[in-house]
């Protein structure tokens, strides 16, 4: 062994050595330590501090330095184990609430502060055994005077929050109110200053909010910004009645604002919004709802008192704008169908475009229906249609109208009408010669038919259905005739070429001297040959061609202020003397 090596092992020894009695006399110190403590315990506990007695106690125990007394100190804590919760609690207390105002947890300082008012319940019982001991524990802590200077800055930081968030939007990040409402009132310093402060910060800020949103012109997210603080507030109990007031606020000056403008799109718009909004939040009544039906009841009322003056297509489009806001389907369909009687040309294929028809005609009531009406294009084409009474309308077209560029008139005939059983349009044109072209056209529901083209100065439907045309063009270059057509396969055909006379009664006949007449008569033949025709109860001598015919006839000629004398069954007498001209031919006549 070398002298080194003999030197560090010897300076080890005597470290370790140093060490030990170093340990031996911290062992010393700790079991005169623990020894005084427990004596000091049961001291203070024999003269009734046991708030300090159970502080010494639990020191001791926690000195293992020697088993000592241990029985008695462990008897002695668990008797004031009700102390030492009081003091643990309270110092984790202190320290938790602590770190959660330096990093704003709210939530884990108001779960601290429930902790708080727990320990109270328990130990803080007014006469309890252990209420001095809290207060004693608790002032010494300094608890009450840490949770108002950190409730103080909580309410700070929510109310700046607050006032900042104004500008903004609702939102789920409004949680400072809610930890406001959940400060305790006497950190306010008392219900009532809370109540107040509380109620004028929360208006200030929602009011604000809702006013930005109408303003900007956002209907529907101000209701719907509404309806959230209305069940915001309601699932924190509290009553928040500016709320709905500046809703119905802003809601009523924006209505009449539409209507102000005569905006009624706009008005039906916003007045279904809001009524859905009140709906959703259990509003039954209110200005803003009363302000809604009075207005729509006015605006009905004036979209009928614009049918009434005939101004159909803004009656319609008052109904069309609120529409959303009142089921007007029927009130439309009812205008429409006014509009449609009072101009019937509307139910012309794209009668409602201007000037789309010319000599456009209607008439209501006929045959069964409400109204029809017919009119020619720009081309001459002529359409019909028709409004049945259980208001289907049927329209037809035909072809372009014969000498449609110099067409008179387009009227419905009722006489033919009457006499087709179908509704007849008849058009009266212009020809050479100074005659008209009358063409008739039947409406039947498969289509439009032609009835008649005649031209001549005028047309008669006679008795049977025929017709009389005077002065008719039968192309064969002849003024004066008078032709007779008659209806085959359902349209009129020229049947013959008659001589028009005035029928009169036989009676009369001396008071239409030298006129072209005829009447009816019985001709007779008297004893002298001649040929007398009897009616009304006088004799006329007929002279001219009378031919053999006898019996009742119908004789036409002229009468010209002559007299002879003739015998009758009455003796001979003085008659009147008719120059016939024809004899049967005429019973087409009239």
């Amino acid at each position: 062994m070398t002298f080194k090596q003999l030197i560090t092992l010897r300076n080890f020894m005597i470290i370790l050595c140093i060490c030990m009695l170093v340990l031996l006399g911290q062992k010393v110190f700790l079991i005169a330590d623990k020894i005084q403590i427990t004596k000091e315990a049961d001291r203070l506990y024999a003269a009734g501090d046991l708030i300090n007695a159970e502080d010494q106690y639990r020191q001791a125990a926690a000195n293992y330095s020697i088993d000592y007394q241990e029985e008695r100190v462990a008897k002695r804590l668990d008797e004031l184990a009700p102390i030492t919760d009081i003091r643990k609690v309270l110092n984790d207390l202190v320290a938790s609430t602590k770190e959660e105002a330096e990093t704003k947890d709210f939530a884990g300082f108001m779960k601290s502060y429930q902790a708080l008012l727990s320990l109270k319940a328990t130990y803080m019982k007014p006469g309890g055994p252990y209420e001095s001991y809290y207060r004693q524990l608790s002032s010494a802590s300094g608890i009450s005077d840490q949770f108002t200077s950190y409730f103080r800055q909580f309410k700070e930081q929510f109310l700046a929050d607050l006032a900042q968030n104004q500008s903004g939007g609702v939102s789920n990040e409004e949680n400072f109110k809610w930890n406001l409402l959940q400060i305790p009132d006497a950190y306010y310093g008392s219900a009532a200053s809370k109540e107040d402060l509380l109620a004028s910060k929360f208006k200030s800020h929602d009011t604000a909010i809702l006013k930005s949103l109408a303003g900007a012109g956002n209907f529907t997210g101000m209701l719907e910004s509404t309806l959230s603080l209305m069940s915001a507030y309601s699932q924190h109990n509290y009553e928040a009645p500016w709320v709905l007031q500046q809703a119905e606020s802003s809601g009523k000056i924006i209505l009449n604002k539409d209507l102000e403008g005569d905006n009624i799109t706009a008005f039906a718009g916003h007045a279904v919004a809001y009524r859905n909004f009140a709906g959703s939040a259990g509003i039954t009544s209110s200005k803003v709802l009363t302000l809604i039906d009075t207005s729509k009841a006015k605006l009905l009322k004036n979209a009928n008192r614009l049918t009434t003056k005939g101004q159909y297509a803004e009656a319609i489009q008052l109904y069309g704008d609120l529409a959303p806001l009142e089921d007007t389907s029927t009130n439309i369909a009812a205008t429409r169908l006014a509009w449609n009687i009072a101009e019937p040309v509307r139910l012309l294929p794209g009668g409602e475009e201007q000037d789309k028809y010319n000599n456009a005609i209607s008439r209501k009531g006929l045959l069964g229906t409400k109204v029809i009406v017919a009119g020619t294009d720009n081309s001459g084409v002529l359409y019909y249609a028709a409004m049945n009474n259980d208001d289907n309308v049927v329209t037809l077209s035909g072809n372009s109208l014969p000498r449609f560029e110099s067409l008179r008139s387009l009227t419905f005939n009722e006489q033919l009408a009457t006499s087709s059983g179908v509704p007849v349009v008849l058009a009266q044109s212009e020809v050479e010669g100074g005659r008209t072209l009358f063409t008739a056209y039947e409406m039947k529901s498969n289509g439009i038919s032609q009835l008649f083209s005649l031209a001549g100065d005028s047309y008669e439907l006679q008795p049977d259905d025929s017709i009389l045309v005077p002065n008719a063009d039968l192309g064969d270059g002849v003024d004066g005739q008078t032709a007779l057509y008659r209806k085959v396969d359902g349209s009129y055909q020229f049947a013959e070429i008659v001589q028009e006379y005035a029928v009169i009664s036989a009676a009369d006949l001396t008071t239409h001297p030298f006129e072209k007449v005829s009447f009816h008569c019985e001709i007779i033949v008297d004893n002298f040959g001649n040929s007398l025709a009897y009616s009304d109860g006088i004799y006329i001598l007929l002279q001219g061609e009378v031919g053999s015919v006898t019996g009742n006839a119908l004789v036409s000629g002229q009468y010209q202020n002559g007299y002879e004398l003739v015998g009758t069954d009455m003796g001979e007498q003085y008659v009147p003397v008719f120059i016939v001209e024809s004899v049967g031919s005429m019973s087409f006549g009239r």
